[in-house]
């Protein structure tokens, strides 16, 4: 379980394909997963995936559509058929939460050993958000995970807890967000109508963050 905190330009799908082609020479893996946000999610198939992809793995490429046609089930119904290549489902980050593609990536996880790819990661960073707890359960079934994007931290260093959940909840030692925000955040109570409320002021221990993410995390900027 790894992240590639690299920013735009540097590479970063590059390296999560070869990574994906490594396994699946080791025989690892035969199923790669990528989630996207909805306008760039096509980029890996049309773009990425032919670009940086060694020549010598056989592939199957699949691409989540609504609405579905008879040839888009064709192409992921082709995934589940047995076979040895690396087979790669693309999907846009809405569709997890969606009836039909969130139980097409779990039958493709659970029918394959995957690599499972959350491109632009921050897109579950809200731990309490419908599309990241999708996330999360999914990248349960995964073999192997990685996120992609060039900076994890858009607002708060809170940010970080739920994609690392992704990776393995136990990356960071905490378990739950409430400990985590507890440990990194700065809180005051605050009252309102009769109401009570904890209001993040600040961060603490940023240092000892920064030195948990190094462990499996990959940073890269163009500087």
């Amino acid at each position: 379980e790894y992240g590639y905190f690299m920013e735009m330009g540097t590479g970063k799908s590059m390296v999560a394909i070869v990574t994906a082609a490594m396994l699946h020479d080791a025989g690892k893996i035969t199923g790669m997963l990528v989630v996207a946000p909805k306008g760039v999610y096509r980029n890996w198939s049309d773009k990425e995936i032919p670009q940086h992809m060694p020549d010598h793995v056989p592939l199957r490429v699949a691409v989540w559509r609504n609405p579905l046609t008879k040839k888009v089930k064709e192409k992921i119904n082709d995934l589940f058929v047995p076979n040895d290549d690396l087979n790669i489902l693309v999907i846009n980050i809405d569709a997890l939460i969606t009836k039909n593609g969130n139980m097409v990536c779990e039958k493709f996880l659970r029918s394959r050993n995957v690599l499972f790819i959350m491109d632009e990661s921050t897109l579950i960073k809200n731990a309490g958000a419908q599309r990241t707890q999708a996330a999360i359960k999914l990248g349960e079934l995964a073999r192997y995970r990685r996120i992609l994007t060039g900076s994890p931290v858009t607002k708060s260093p809170l940010d970080i807890y739920s994609q690392c959940a992704f990776l393995d909840p136990h990356l960071l030692g905490f378990t739950s967000f409430y400990t985590f925000k507890n440990h990194y955040a700065e809180l005051e109570t605050v009252r309102l109508s009769g109401h009570s409320f904890m209001k993040v002021t600040g961060y603490k221990n940023t240092d000892e963050l920064r030195d948990s993410l190094k462990s499996f995390t990959y940073r890269v900027t163009k500087d």
